[in-house]
């Protein structure tokens, strides 16, 4: 079978931009890894391009792209904004649902509440996690409000909705602890505690471990500066378990769940 070199130059056209890029890393860079290594690195090169970029067309109306904080990015002493792994996520600021609230006579706070939420939830459904910065900036109120918002919106439907704060435990925000704690202590199996609290399961069986042991502890008479030493906690948290045990009791829940 003849080949046509007519077809073996049109095929290198296809590739005029991933030849552009190794041409800049030779002539532009002095880059003295060989054409294998080259490759690899173009090609993860064009993998970014494609994760991190969309196209407009692909939107519908009332979105946006926006960067947000990896899911998996906690935050460190070193870390800053330039080190940290982002992630491109298409957020709906308006949509369809939200005229319909309106003209059902939900009020304007109501509404946004409900896109905060929704914002959060997207991000997070893609893999990133916003803060109240993030959802300050693109809804035009400030992040006091959108604080208070998302406070409003956990206590009315039970829920901890996917910030920085909650996931990656910035700031003081430590309450999807005590809700995955109280759940917990309410029976409510595992999958349904990380549905209702946005985050996995592995993450609210880590939680509820550590509050056992400190629970095993406190029982034994344990201060809890001492608890916190022993179990590498800060202090705030034993506390805010330690009130969860204290409270339970007076329920007479007793010690509640044991699984």
């Amino acid at each position: 079978m003849s080949v046509d070199p007519n077809a073996d130059r049109m095929l290198r056209k296809y590739r005029s931009f991933a030849n552009a890029i190794k041409l800049l890393l030779i002539q532009e860079y002095k880059f003295m890894g060989g054409e294998k290594i080259q490759d690899m690195l173009v090609h993860d090169l064009l993998e970014l391009y494609s994760t991190h970029l969309r196209e407009g067309w692909r939107l519908d109306a009332g979105q946006t792209v926006w960067w947000a904080a990896h899911v998996d990015e906690k935050p460190g002493r070193d870390r800053t904004i330039e080190n940290t792994r982002m992630v491109p996520v298409t957020l709906t600021i308006a949509s369809e649902e939200d005229l319909r609230l309106r003209l059902t006579g939900y009020s304007a706070k109501e509404i946004r509440r409900y896109r905060v939420a929704r914002m959060l939830q997207e991000a997070y459904g893609q893999g990133g996690v916003l803060n109240f910065a993030d959802v300050s900036h693109l809804i035009g109120v400030s992040a006091g409000t959108i604080g208070k918002d998302v406070k409003e919106h956990q206590l009315e439907h039970d829920v901890i909705l996917p910030h920085r704060g909650s996931i990656h435990d910035m700031g003081p925000t430590l309450t999807h602890k005590t809700v995955i704690i109280k759940q917990f202590l309410q029976n409510v199996p595992t999958p349904e505690i990380a549905r209702r609290t946005s985050h996995s399961e592995e993450a609210c069986d880590r939680y509820i471990k550590a509050f056992k042991k400190v629970r095993k502890l406190f029982e034994d008479g344990v201060p809890p500066e001492n608890i916190a030493s022993d179990l590498e906690m800060s202090l705030s948290l034993v506390k805010e378990y330690i009130a969860i045990i204290e409270e339970n009791k007076n329920n007479g829940g007793g010690k509640g769940a044991s699984a």
